[in-house]
């Protein structure tokens, strides 16, 4: 009910019983109708305000974090959507809509759309851009525990079958381009000594011999690829939080036009768009290296995406840094056996002495 001036007046039904269990102070009884529709009126006025939605909340900001550490670590649009909902309210169109007494209370009546957790805090809004979230988040779950337990199993879920097929798909619409004219790598000093290879050398900073390989992101053991970053911060950044000094070499790679899987830039009109996107930002491709052993199983679906891409003729894979927010890396899949003889190197930083 409202008043001639358009402003709700306080609800005087009989099923208003409900007072916030969180909060200190003098509140009005309000039923469950007034708290559903004060949270309609939020999430309208979130859409009118952002063109978006509430993505997460501080009681599930880990677990969306989690799911979409592509999201969290690169996306500035979702950085920036930090809100306080106080000040959210206090700036919004709803103090026009409610009296001060029903407004006071009912922000205490906020709940999230993805746990349901009573919002205290900070909120976060943004938009995937693609659908079926709920459905994803819980296909990846179910492959990241299929990853550590039967990895070898991974084809048997329809998820992994749509990724398989949309990578063949991409490969047909994608016209081969050059890679950029300078990449990166970074390598640790002591190793270049301790294997006596030059830093004048570009043979020193190509892929290394298959029996020295272990598990990769994008590389099953003994497996040689090349990683290299698009910039040299990035590269130098892959293998930091490592005590040894590092070198990093600009490399000119000498290779044609190539098939390049962007997973970076991907192309928003192109049918294999909203399950590549999904991934790409997904814990099941942008996780960090958590562990330390030889056994990685957070990469197992990223090595499984590199299998699909070989198989559907990519030479490299293009992919967002995990260490740097605004870099991205490339692995060339198969590197070529004169890669040194190919290759011009520009130059290598070095620390100084």
């Amino acid at each position: 009910m409202t008043d001639d001036s358009g402003l709700r007046l306080v609800t005087t039904d009989i099923d208003a019983t409900f007072l916030p269990a969180h909060a200190i102070g003098g509140f009005l009884p309000v039923c469950q109708h007034d708290i559903a529709m004060f949270n309609d009126a939020f999430s309208d006025e979130i859409d009118s305000w952002m063109s978006s939605s509430l993505a997460c909340c501080d009681a599930c900001y880990d677990d969306f974090a989690a799911h979409w550490p592509g999201v969290t670590f690169r996306d500035m649009e979702f950085q920036r959507q930090s809100t306080d909902i106080s000040w959210f309210f206090e700036t919004s169109r709803l103090r026009e809509v409610y009296s001060e007494a029903e407004f006071s209370t009912l922000i205490n009546f906020v709940s999230c759309p993805r746990c349901d957790a009573i919002i205290r805090t900070n909120f976060w809004i943004f938009e995937h851009l693609f659908s079926d979230v709920p459905e994803i988040e819980r296909a990846i779950d179910e492959l990241s525990a299929l990853g550590k337990r039967t990895p070898f199993l991974l084809l048997e879920h329809q998820f992994a079958k749509e990724v398989l097929d949309a990578i063949r798909s991409h490969s047909a619409a994608v016209a081969r381009k050059a890679l950029p004219s300078r990449l990166f790598r970074a390598r640790a000093i002591a190793d270049l000594i301790r294997l006596g290879q030059s830093f004048d050398s570009a043979g020193s900073f190509g892929p290394a011999p298959a029996d020295r390989v272990g598990e990769g992101r994008f590389n099953h053991a003994g497996n040689s690829v090349l990683y290299v970053a698009d910039t040299l911060n990035t590269a130098r950044l892959e293998i930091g939080g490592k005590t040894e000094e590092v070198c990093v070499a600009e490399l000119d790679i000498g290779l044609g036009p190539s098939l390049v899987l962007d997973l970076v830039e991907l192309d928003e009109d192109a049918t294999s768009f909203e399950i590549l996107s999904a991934v790409a930002s997904s814990a099941l491709l942008a996780g960090p290296n958590t562990g330390t052993g030889w056994s990685k199983p957070q990469y197992v679906f990223s090595r499984f995406v590199a299998d699909c891409a070989r198989s559907a003729g990519f030479d490299a894979i293009r992919y967002g840094s995990t260490k740097d927010s605004n870099g991205s890396n490339f692995v060339l899949l198969d590197p070529a056996q004169d890669f040194a003889e190919r290759t011009r190197l520009v130059g290598v930083d070095r620390p100084s002495a």
